[in-house]
C-alpha cells in the first residue's frame, strides 16, 4: 500500500461506505482496511482531510 491508497480508503470511511464496498472500490485486502479504521477510531492515525 501507498500513501495515496491510505488517503482514499480513509476518505471512503469518512464517507460511510461499509469495508466490502471500500475493498470493492480501492481493490485492497479487507484486513488493510480494518486496521486503517481501526487506528482512525483509536485516534493514532491522524491525516488531514
Amino acid at each position: 500500500m501507498n500513501k495515496e491508497q491510505v488517503h482514499h480508503v480513509i476518505q471512503l470511511l469518512r464517507e460511510g461506505h461499509s469495508l466490502t464496498n471500500i475493498t470493492k472500490i480501492a481493490k485492497i485486502n479487507v484486513m488493510y482496511v480494518s486496521v486503517i479504521r481501526k487506528l482512525m477510531v483509536m485516534d493514532l492515525l491522524q491525516v488531514e482531510a
